[in-house]
């Protein structure tokens, strides 16, 4: 296959260049911390939601906002660090969700654990296309696969001792379970605060080129920053990336459908260090996973990484059978296995379908259709689950909805053997995507 490109010289810094100007411990450090923050705030929220009684809906309304903030509002962001620079955007969305994962186990109303939600979730869109980007900025596109799944292996490692260690020791405090999720949120936080202290000593990683709007042959973006045609330019300019998001958003859509119902199954089935062994068996899987996933995608393609997809459809299956923690736990090794192998692939695949001056935008823009297909299927798995426990109660209701969920996945999942191999667009589709009411 051979890409198209844009013909505009960028001089972009080499990973060689970039790493030795940041040192390994640095991008490694803020990989560390913000993954062992991010991932205790991702896991816990769901139960601990369940825990403080947040209704079906509820429930799906604290994940639909926490996925639709997390996911569109990432793209002006990213347009932004373009711009600006990665650096100021990585450390205001981490000190900020260092700050509300401080303050998540001191709420015991769901509503009121809605809005921190969703404070924390603008942080987290503010800080993760700057660093996808980072990633981007450090690694040539060859090797690309195997350098974010190197990064990558390294902080899931950190944050499964994290967990093996918490639910080790958490128990022998001999404490309840509301300060156990203390303990928990706040070791979260921990990460977010030291990743936000590392990142101050991080070189700034985007081309001066871009920074001082010197790009030749380049209209100037400063005007329209924030205009909805520009933040979906990169589908109308890439038809391959446009077929890669549309799948995506099927696939994501069927995800979504299962929030609402299985944090139910896990807080009934399982403590909170319990949970945390659970995950860490997740993230063992998860290691495999990305161990042979970069090598795989960059030696045999891209398509080859979205079997972590196909697999998805399993977890609910295992789901609906399990009746303790151990159980539950072969669920999260079929999900670390998948995860992995799928993460790994969706960064490379955004990247490499982006012109280098614009991986920030094409990040956003894919997260944007993802909060918004996640937010419509969360939203409505919780509307339909909590009409349904009126008719045959509320297991009744749960365990039907899985069944469901199993077949969406099934679906969205098959809908990846029509993905092509990534490829950038070429000049004839670069479209000028301006209108006159640009929000500045």
């Amino acid at each position: 296959m051979t890409d198209n490109t844009i013909g505009v010289s960028l001089e972009y810094l080499s990973e060689e260049e970039t790493i030795s100007k940041n040192r390994k411990s640095i991008i490694y450090s803020i990989a560390i911390g913000k993954d062992i923050g991010n991932s205790i705030g991702a896991l816990y929220a769901q139960i601990y939601a369940v825990f403080i009684n947040a209704t079906p809906f509820l429930l799906s309304l604290i994940m639909s906002m926490r996925n639709l903030i997390q996911l569109a509002v990432q793209s002006p962001f990213g347009r932004l660090s373009d711009k600006f620079g990665r650096k100021p955007f990585l450390v205001i969305g981490l000190f900020i969700s260092a700050l509300m994962s401080f303050i998540y186990p001191l709420i015991t109303d769901p509503l009121v654990f809605l809005g921190a939600m969703i404070i924390y979730s603008l942080a987290f869109s503010i800080f993760t296309p700057s660093w996808i980007a980072v990633l981007g900025d450090s690694s040539k596109e060859g090797m690309r696969g195997s350098y974010i799944g190197k990064i990558t292996t390294i902080s899931v490692i950190f944050t499964m001792g994290t967990l093996l260690i918490t639910g080790w020791v958490v128990p022998l405090l001999n404490v309840d379970y509301a300060q156990q999720y203390s303990v928990i949120f706040r070791i979260g936080a921990l990460g977010f605060f030291l990743a936000g202290i590392i990142t101050l000593f991080m070189t700034e990683t985007v081309p001066k080129s871009i920074l001082n709007d010197t790009v030749p042959n380049q209209p100037n973006q400063s005007k329209r920053e924030f205009s909805l045609q520009n933040t979906l330019k990169p589908l109308m300019e890439n038809p391959t990336f446009k077929r890669f998001v549309l799948v995506s958003a099927l696939m994501d859509f069927s995800m979504s459908l299962g929030w609402p119902i299985f944090g139910f199954i896990r807080e009934r089935y399982a403590s909170p260090t319990e949970y945390s062994l659970m995950w860490a068996a997740f993230m063992a899987c998860q290691v495999c996973s990305l161990v042979i996933g970069g090598y795989v995608i960059d030696r045999y393609g891209k398509r080859w990484g979205f079997w972590g997809r196909g697999v998805m459809c399993l977890i609910p299956l295992v789901l609906f059978f399990a009746r303790n923690w151990i159980e539950l736990t072969l669920a999260n090794i079929i999900g670390g296995i998948g995860y992995g192998l799928y993460f790994i692939t969706t960064n490379a695949y955004i990247i490499d379908s982006a012109p280098e001056e614009s991986k920030g935008n094409y990040v956003g823009a894919y997260q944007l259709i993802m909060g918004m297909v996640t937010f419509v299927g969360s939203i409505s798995m919780g509307i339909v689950t909590e009409l349904l426990m009126g008719f045959i109660g509320k297991w009744e209701a749960i365990y039907t909805m899985v069944l469901v969920v199993i077949l969406m996945r099934f679906i969205g999942g098959m809908g990846f053997f029509f993905v092509e191999e990534p490829r950038k667009p070429s000049l004839s589709n670069n479209y000028d995507f301006t209108f006159q009411n640009e929000i500045t």
